[in-house]
């Protein structure tokens, strides 16, 4: 955390402000992403996507923060205070902030534990996809990758199990049917709120599942799999995954997402030293 000391009316004001993504609380996340939101002049789309993927050699302007509402919000610094601080100050609190501007921002925590929606709370993934079985996260992914970002944060937020015991997944178990009941609370869903879901998510992935398993996902020397191939689908590599075990799929589909990339991680390794 950075800290910022204010001598104002001979009173000394400190204020604790995140130096990291990681270090934001839930509400300081999704003001940052309605802020980012705000300087692209745009919903959101696939195309902000694109100019957050690493490859893409565009990057976000470190002006594009300027406005001192943002800074006022996220510091807690009263607006009056903000106004009477001279112009160098305020740019030397700004500065602390140019980490947000990072095309490929470094977030390893889940910082949208839960989604408020249709009257309810609904508890998302772990950070390490801990709680993630496979078949939530096949449809879940697919539908980042397809630009249906709220049938993927339907997929992965979900109510608290009533018999929740703290040794098991807070979360109902995931079905696609129940996904798509919960659909329609997600529609009225703050644009900045899911924003914010997609970048968490996608930042997620990257360290926790592309870092780890580089020949299954893109961006990787050895990568099989494209996502950015509108043809991809994980339901194929599930299917030939399976190949002549079709009755054990329920017992495929339950198995943590982990366990499935490290054994398609292994084998795609394996057959290229064979080659």
């Amino acid at each position: 955390m950075n800290k910022i000391t204010i001598e104002s009316s001979g009173k000394t004001q400190v204020y604790r402000v995140p130096s990291s993504f990681d270090e934001m609380t839930r509400e300081q996340f999704i003001l940052t992403a309605t802020k980012l939101l705000e300087t692209t002049n745009q919903s959101i789309n696939p195309s902000i996507l694109q100019s957050l993927n690493p490859s893409v050699s565009q990057s976000l302007n470190p002006s594009i923060l300027q406005s001192f509402n943002y800074f006022t919000a996220i510091t807690g610094i009263p607006k009056k205070t903000w106004n009477a601080l001279l112009s160098y100050q305020r740019h030397c609190i700004r500065q602390l902030f140019d980490f947000v501007a990072d095309i490929s921002p470094a977030i390893t925590k889940q910082l949208l534990p839960y989604i408020e929606t249709g009257g309810q709370q609904l508890i998302g993934y772990q950070p390490g996809f801990s709680n993630t079985t496979w078949q939530e996260f096949i449809f879940a992914d697919q539908y980042i990758l397809s630009g249906k970002f709220k049938e993927a944060a339907a997929c992965l937020y979900r109510p608290q199990r009533p018999d929740y015991t703290g040794e098991t997944d807070r979360r109902i178990p995931f079905s696609i049917y129940g996904t798509n009941s919960r659909l329609p609370h997600f529609q009225n869903l703050p644009e900045a709120e899911l924003f914010a879901f997609v970048l968490n998510y996608k930042a997620l992935r990257k360290h926790h599942l592309e870092d780890k398993y580089p020949f299954v996902f893109p961006d990787a020397p050895n990568a099989q799999f494209s996502t950015l191939n509108s043809q991809f689908s994980w339901v194929s590599i599930h299917r030939n995954l399976m190949g002549d075990h079709f009755y054990d799929e329920t017992k495929f589909y339950d198995l943590n997402v982990h366990v499935i990339l490290n054994r398609l991680n292994s084998t795609i390794k394996d057959n290229r030293k064979k080659k």
